[in-house]
Parts: structure tokens; C-alpha cells; sequence
């Protein structure tokens, strides 16, 4: 049975599907053109300012590194390629993301190849990986989570791999610190990398070094990568880790960001962890073999519940350890049983998770087609939105325009303060509806409704023009 790395990388079934869900990551790069939150919008914000000079701060709680390192170059070679409008630019920075999903489903396929030495096995955790709608669908996106997975991945091959037991702990330990600077959060990997770096040793000095090593190799690459981003960016080394640590437990300045109870995880479960997945996990439930999967499985889902904001995205670092799981549970069933009953459950588990990429038809494409004609307006210099996210803030106005951003759903009281002198004023129609006493602002501070933006199952939007 091959299982070497060599052999991994001639699997044609490999090569397939990164290419299918390449191909669909562009279409929906291309399809669904809109915003899902707003941390997609201020990647691409710092990206702007920092390749082409867009007049944007960025909020204190990020570091830079993504943006400014890994997403800026493609746009600077964008417009020397002759791309200088925004949508065109937009899709040139997901560029960098789509490449890593796919490399993503390459380095799933080698872990659970090191892992499980079955080559079937390995098929199969690329497999489940692939088609897992939070990889398929956030990878076609300028969501940080998919960069962040692929040093996490790095990091866990690194100690499954050959060479001195050091310098394998100090190569995961800097690719986790990288994770680390894309997104603070992915620092909660640092538990199970040395589960492995511990477990995985042949006797006491090798486990002590690999240890060893990785715990250094985080603390130069986080200095190397955070630390110094930051004392460039804010001044100050960490400032931003400061600054998440106060939003995420204290509170401060966290108004705009919605608090869940600690079980969101566990009452979504079936949101992330499809149905016919359940019982190739609890094959493997207690298998030695697989445990430190289950801990890099296990422990983002205790300590993400302790943190008051909470999405399913977070989850993405924790997904190809799940595939691993469930690809070690099938293999398993078909030793055990008839192969047609894993077959069966990988293809059913296949199928409800590609479901779940309908996500993306709920993207704010309506709010950017509208922003886009406003800011094709020469004539027009203020601009009032709800939600301003949705419209890709000043991304698409660029520095010509003043942006306005309104709170959603708008009050009364809102419109009047920030509606005077502007020269649109852009609500989503649904809000409109269940508040009159809005048209009756806009109303009376001369507004008149001038397009209302649809596009697919994305909010609709009523653009107001001044009289």
C-alpha cells in the first residue's frame, strides 16, 4: 500500500477534484459577487489602501499581515495588468484565496495519508473536505480562514513528517504562528500541535525537542510575523492582540457584534457535521490511532464556545480534521461490513454538504450593483447607506465619495442625522416595509425613491435620489 507523500501527490482522483472545486470557487468568485459580513470587506479595504491608496483605516483589533502581505501584491499586479476598476480588482484578490483552498484539499490528502497509511482512506478525507460547504463556499471569498488553514495544515504535516525531531517542531511551530497572524483565534491550535508533537515522539528526548520546537518556533514566528506587522502598522508590537482581547472578553467597543450563548456550536451541529457522518465518527470514537485529530477537533469547539461572538466560519481550522475522522471511520465500515454501506454514507455525506454552499445566494450582490451605479454618478459626493458593508463600503466609492453608514435596521432618529447634505440615500427595501415612518423622513427631507436593486435571493435595495 503506498503511503508516502510521493505517492499522494500522482493521485489523479486528487488532481480531479481540486479541479472541479477550483473551477467552481472561480464561478462563484465570479457569480456571487457580494459581501457576507464585513470581515471579507476590510481585508479588502487594507488591501486597496495599501496597494492602490484607498483613503481607509482599518479597525485596531486586526493585524495587517493578511492583507498587506498576501493580498496586496495581487492587486498591485492587477493594475499593472490594466485593472483599475473595482470589481474587476475585487475578483483579482480573491486570487490568493481560491489557490490556498485548493492547496488546502492537497495537504488534507497528505495528512490523512501520514495518518492513516491508507491511500482509500486518504481519497476520502480530501474527498469530504473538498465538498464541505464552509472550505467550498468561504474559499471563493477574501475570508481569512482559508489562509489560515493552510499553515495550520503545514504545521500538523510538519510533525508527521521526517527529518530531526527539532527541526520539525520549529517548522510547525512558525507555521502556526503565521495561522496566528492571519487570525488570533487559530492561536487555540497551539494546544493540539503539541498533543501531536507529544504523542507522536518514538521516546522522551524526541518528544522533549519536538515540544521544544515547536513552542520556539511560535514564539520567533509570531515576533517575525504579528509582532512585527504590528510595530509597524499601530506602533506598537501586539497592539492589535490587545485590542481583539478587550472586544472578544471584556466587551470594549463590541456594540456591533453579536453575543451567542456558549452552545451555538453544538445546537448547529448539524450545520458543520453532516448526518451521514455520524457513524464513521463514532467508529472511530475511541480509536488511539485518530485521538490527535479528535483533539484538534475537540478543542477549537470547547474554547470558540467561550468566546461570546460566535459564527460558523470559525469553524473552518477544525474541518479537515473532521474529514480525517470521518475518512478514518468509512475505511473502518468497509472493512468491517460490506463496502457498499461506506460508499453509500461518503456519497450521501458528500451530497448534504455541497448543499450548504447556497450561503453564497445570500451575498449583498443587490447593494453592489447599487453602490456601483451611485459611484458611476459623477454628480454624486454623499452617500447614506444601511448596513454600508453590504456595498462593499468605500470600496466601489473610492476616496471621491463620502460614505454614511447607517445602523439596520434604521431608525427615524438615524435618517435625520445622517441623511442632510446627501446626495443618495440607499435601505434595504424589506426595512422600509416594516418601518413607514422611514419614507416618511425621506420624505420630508426631499427624497424620492429613483431604482430598486434585485438580484437573486440577496436583500433588495431602494436607492433614494434627492428631488
Amino acid at each position: 500500500m503506498e503511503s508516502g507523500p510521493g505517492s499522494g501527490l500522482r493521485d489523479r482522483v486528487l488532481w480531479l477534484v481540486v479541479a472541479i472545486t477550483t473551477t467552481l470557487r472561480l464561478f462563484f468568485a465570479w457569480r456571487f459577487f457580494g459581501f457576507l459580513g464585513g470581515d471579507d470587506v476590510e481585508v479588502l479595504e487594507e488591501a486597496f489602501r495599501s496597494a492602490l491608496g484607498l483613503d481607509y483605516r482599518p479597525w485596531d483589533v486586526r493585524n495587517l499581515f493578511l492583507p498587506d502581505v498576501l493580498v496586496a501584491p495581487f492587486l498591485r499586479l492587477g493594475s499593472v495588468l490594466g485593472l483599475h476598476e473595482t470589481f474587476p480588482l475585487v475578483l483579482c484578490a480573491t486570487v490568493p484565496f481560491i489557490a490556498l483552498a485548493s492547496l488546502n484539499i492537497v495537504l488534507v490528502h497528505a495528512l490523512a495519508l501520514r495518518w492513516l497509511g491508507d491511500r482509500a482512506a486518504a481519497r476520502a478525507a480530501m474527498a469530504i473536505y473538498a465538498f464541505h460547504w464552509l472550505p467550498l463556499a468561504y474559499g471563493s471569498t477574501s475570508y481569512p480562514r482559508t489562509v489560515s488553514t493552510a499553515f495550520l495544515l503545514l504545521a500538523a504535516i510538519a510533525l508527521s513528517g521526517t527529518g530531526r525531531d527539532a527541526r520539525r517542531g520549529v517548522l510547525a511551530g512558525i507555521a502556526l504562528a503565521l495561522a496566528f497572524a492571519v487570525r488570533y483565534s487559530e492561536g487555540m491550535y497551539l494546544l493540539p500541535l503539541l498533543f501531536v508533537a507529544l504523542a507522536g515522539a518514538e521516546d522522551r528526548r524526541a518528544s522533549r525537542l519536538r515540544t521544544l520546537g515547536a513552542l520556539g518556533g511560535f514564539i520567533v514566528g509570531t515576533a517575525l510575523s504579528s509582532g512585527l506587522v504590528d510595530a509597524l502598522t499601530w506602533g506598537d508590537p501586539l497592539a492589535s492582540l490587545a485590542a481583539l482581547v478587550r472586544v472578544m472578553l471584556v466587551g470594549e467597543g463590541a456594540s456591533g457584534l453579536s453575543m451567542r450563548p456558549p452552545l451555538f456550536y453544538l445546537q448547529r451541529v448539524l450545520f458543520w457535521l453532516p448526518l451521514p457522518l455520524l457513524p464513521a465518527l463514532v467508529l472511530v470514537a475511541r480509536s488511539r490511532r485518530v485521538r490527535p485529530a479528535w483533539v484538534f477537533l475537540v478543542v477549537p469547539l470547547v474554547v470558540l464556545s467561550f468566546i461570546g461572538h460566535k459564527e460558523l466560519r470559525y469553524l473552518q481550522g477544525a474541518i479537515p480534521f473532521l474529514a480525517i475522522l470521518g475518512a478514518a471511520g468509512f475505511a473502518v465500515m468497509r472493512r468491517r461490513w460490506r463496502p457498499v454501506a461506506a460508499t453509500t454514507l461518503l456519497a450521501l455525506t458528500l451530497v448534504s454538504e455541497v448543499l450548504g454552499v447556497r450561503a453564497l445566494a445570500g451575498k449583498s450582490m443587490a447593494a453592489v450593483t447599487a453602490a456601483r451605479v451611485m459611484a458611476s454618478d459623477g454628480s454624486v459626493m454623499v452617500v447614506a447607506v444601511s448596513q454600508a458593508w453590504a456595498y462593499g463600503d468605500r470600496l466601489y466609492f473610492g476616496n471621491r465619495v463620502e460614505v454614511r453608514g447607517l445602523p439596520t435596521p434604521p431608525l427615524a432618529k438615524d435618517l435625520d442625522e445622517k441623511i442632510p447634505g446627501a446626495d443618495r440615500v440607499a435601505l434595504y427595501q424589506k426595512d422600509l416595509a416594516e418601518d413607514p415612518a422611514l419614507a416618511a423622513v425621506l420624505t420630508r427631507h426631499d427624497f424620492a425613491p429613483a431604482r430598486i436593486f434585485r438580484w437573486g435571493e440577496s436583500k433588495a435595495v431602494v436607492v433614494f435620489a434627492r428631488n
